[in-house]
């Protein structure tokens, strides 16, 4: 959807209207893209900083999905961490993905680039994530390689909390 005013106006009335119909707190995710809208008015991270401020909503930040956006994009994603309003962080995402056409698709299919992680140290430097999950949706690897990537995981986090 673009990053428009009149869209992240009817966004704000939908999250209220869920936040009020679900018993649980509800969080919102950034998201992988492979184009830009041609009218946005907002960066998405000015977009979801607007948005947890109108209607108090959690936010899920997908570090690969950071990436991607770099990536695909040409968006800086410290300065989209920068920008989100972090206090308000629920949960966080870690993925990998793969490299195609010249463009990076979040697959969950694969170990987290370096990158990602890197990503993630400098999320960790700013704030201590409630929790962190490793996406990993398909072409599943053994257990030694999970037990791996999680701990890179663990590794890029403490070496943001030690900053």
């Amino acid at each position: 959807m673009p990053r428009t005013r009149e869209a992240l106006r009817i966004v704000a009335e939908n999250v209220r209207l869920a936040q009020e119909a679900l018993p649980v707190p509800l969080a919102l995710e950034n998201i992988a893209a492979l184009f830009c809208w041609p009218d946005d008015e907002l960066t998405e991270a000015e977009f979801l900083a607007e948005l947890v401020e109108r209607t108090g909503v959690g936010l899920l930040v997908d570090v690969a999905n950071l990436h991607t956006n770099q990536v695909n994009l040409g968006l800086s994603a410290v300065a989209a961490l920068d920008a989100l309003p972090l206090e308000h962080l629920a949960y966080v995402h870690v993925a990998g993905g793969l490299e195609h056409g010249g463009l990076w698709h979040d697959t969950y299919t694969a170990r987290a680039p370096q990158a990602v992680l890197d990503l993630l140290a400098e999320l960790c430097a700013r704030t201590e994530p409630p929790g962190v999950l490793l996406e990993w949706d398909d072409a599943y690897p053994p257990d030694d390689v999970l037990l791996e990537e999680l701990a890179r995981i663990r590794s890029a986090m403490a070496a943001g909390i030690s900053r």
